[in-house]
């Protein structure tokens, strides 16, 4: 960023906070007044919104500032809202299925999959939507929700995400975002699964039934509402609880401590680069393991490795983390506690 309007707008901000030694292009070494953390947060807070992000390093009791522009990218609606409606003319379709209604056969039938539609849009689209807010408060630019719209008559989806347009700032930032997608879409999956058990069955269990494995969460929901069910009998799910059911086990997935998933952000703004990447390795070794008992798991291991396990650092390194946030984090264990199950699908035999 060269000297400009835009160079001398940073120095007015930043001498509101500290001291300025040195001015050199686009960086500036300063001296902050108070408590160095909560003024790069607050001088973040200012220019963010003016596109304007800058990268923290410490040199003995200095700290450098490197600002760059990010321009003005607006984000694109038609997109996200033309997946949306595809997602849930795709999950409409697997609801009423799910219920044995054909809507090619008769187009009314569609309308018999609204009940998981609904509850599916909700859970996946406020994870998501939680992600968008989490972000636009730490003035991180991200796209709106895409959902992904996918013809399988089971599900009618293949989730949601959304894209990630400029630097995380700190680690705050990092935990914050990571964690909000999974913390709402297990608050929201509760009510409709205490909806959709208490409008389930209890069935006679028979071979070759498809059988969903209970996370904690789910076999507490089922207690509460369903009470003790017979070693000999299942639930036969209404769309509304396995929609819930999918909701946590969604969010299972995305708490995995590895790479850039949820709770890889979540590891790497508690634990460091190190320990991330570590950390993130070994899980990757325990999928393979696991898919002995669910080959999904093989999937997902080749996924991630794909991917990769490394994380990119945020640009400011804060010495000392807010309550809020390691509360967040340890908020984000117990959820992937409750919520994961080593065998997701299973044939009764």
């Amino acid at each position: 960023m060269e000297r400009s309007s835009a160079v001398d707008e940073v120095i007015r901000e930043v001498e509101k906070f500290g001291s300025i030694v040195e001015v050199f292009e686009n960086k500036i070494r300063v001296i902050f007044y108070e408590n160095p953390d909560k003024a790069i947060q607050e001088l973040r807070q200012k220019l963010s919104p003016r596109g304007i992000i800058f990268k923290v390093t410490k040199e003995n009791d200095y700290f450098v500032l490197t600002f760059a522009e990010t321009g003005e990218e607006k984000n694109n609606i038609f997109i996200p809202i033309v997946l949306l409606i595809l997602t849930i003319f795709t999950t409409l379709i697997a609801g009423a299925l799910q219920q044995g209604y054909v809507p090619w056969q008769n187009w009314s039938y569609l309308w018999k999959g609204a009940p998981f539609s609904f509850a599916v849009i909700l859970i996946l689209g406020g994870h998501e939507l939680s992600h968008f807010i989490a972000a636009k408060k730490n003035g991180v630019k991200t796209t709106f929700p895409y959902f992904i719209p996918f013809p399988n008559p089971l599900i009618g989806t293949m989730g949601a995400f959304i894209r990630v347009k400029s630097p995380i700032t700190d680690r705050k930032a990092l935990i914050e975002m990571g964690a909000s997608g999974p913390v709402a879409s297990f608050l929201i999956a509760i009510p409709f699964s205490i909806y959709g058990l208490m409008n389930s069955k209890i069935v006679e269990l028979r071979e070759g039934n498809i059988s969903l494995g209970t996370p904690i969460i789910f076999q507490i929901l089922s207690k509460l509402t369903l009470g003790n069910v017979p070693k000999d009998s299942m639930v036969l799910l209404h769309p509304v609880a396995f929609a819930g059911w999918l909701g946590f086990f969604v969010t299972a997935l995305n708490l995995i401590p590895v790479g850039q998933l949820d709770g890889g952000h979540i590891l790497f703004g508690i634990l460091g680069k190190k320990a991330h990447y570590l950390i993130s390795r070994i899980l990757i070794l325990i999928l393979l393991p696991l898919g002995f008992l669910w080959n999904g798991w093989w999937t997902w291991a080749i996924l991630l490795l794909i991917l990769g396990s490394r994380h990119p650092a945020p640009l400011y390194w804060e010495e000392k983390l807010p309550l809020s946030a390691k509360y967040l984090a340890i908020a984000s264990l117990l959820i992937f506690i409750l919520c994961f199950v080593p065998v997701p699908i299973k044939v009764v035999p």
